[in-house]
């Protein structure tokens, strides 16, 4: 752990689970959470996480040093997934370290065109990964000399949205692609000659190839 206790912010549901790092939507809904704390105190935070009853986390209340809150919500937990390190040797002794993430921060949902990009704050690279996550994404045949037309293109549209809350040296981008849209947005740029197609523009048929 290479934050001091001050840089901490620490579970008011659960004693003893400290956080370092959360990225969340507008809607304070989790896209990625990283967690410290003993076995069974985390062991705790999972098992809540799935109950059904009054026992259930439907929220998680993080404090900082300043007494400031810092609100974030679990919902669908079917929609999270997990990782977990054991740390032998830390000033605190024996800590796991858990991760929680949407799942969509680790294999896009291709079906419904989303996907989150979780990036280091002030990355240079960033649309580089959120081109890379876009072809993942989608079935489109984007042609690698479009990408920062394309990105342009997503941002403006609100296609690709950067997540707002978040506390630790990440960030994240959202992806949520309305196909239709996307498709007439770049056939329209290819007639504006915005787009380079190997087509003329006369004659561009821009349409979604087949999923393998």
């Amino acid at each position: 752990m290479d934050c001091t206790m001050s840089d901490l912010l620490q579970l008011a549901e659960i004693p003893h689970i400290m956080a370092d790092s959360y990225v969340c939507d507008e809607r304070r809904s989790l896209a990625f959470l990283s967690v410290w704390g003993r076995d069974t105190a985390v062991q705790e935070l999972l098992a809540r996480l799935t109950l059904k009853n009054e026992d259930a986390l439907t929220q998680l209340t993080l404090t900082d040093a300043a007494l400031h809150e810092h609100m974030l919500f679990p919902g669908n937990t079917g929609n999270l997934d997990k990782r977990t390190s054991r740390h032998q040797r830390t000033r605190f002794g024996t800590l796991i370290h858990l991760w929680l993430f949407d799942k969509r921060c680790l294999i896009p949902d291709r079906a419904n065109g989303q996907a989150i990009l979780l990036v280091k704050r002030d990355d240079p690279h960033w649309r580089e990964r959120a081109w890379t996550l876009l072809q993942e994404t989608t079935t489109l045949p984007l042609l690698a000399h479009w990408q920062e037309r394309i990105l342009t293109l997503l941002q403006s549209s609100r296609m690709l949205t950067p997540l707002p809350g978040g506390y630790g040296p990440l960030t994240g981008w959202q992806l949520s692609l309305d196909i239709p849209r996307l498709t007439g947005l770049i056939r329209e740029a290819i007639l504006m000659k915005e787009l380079h197609s190997t087509l003329r523009p006369d004659e561009a048929d821009f349409q979604p190839r087949h999923a393998a």
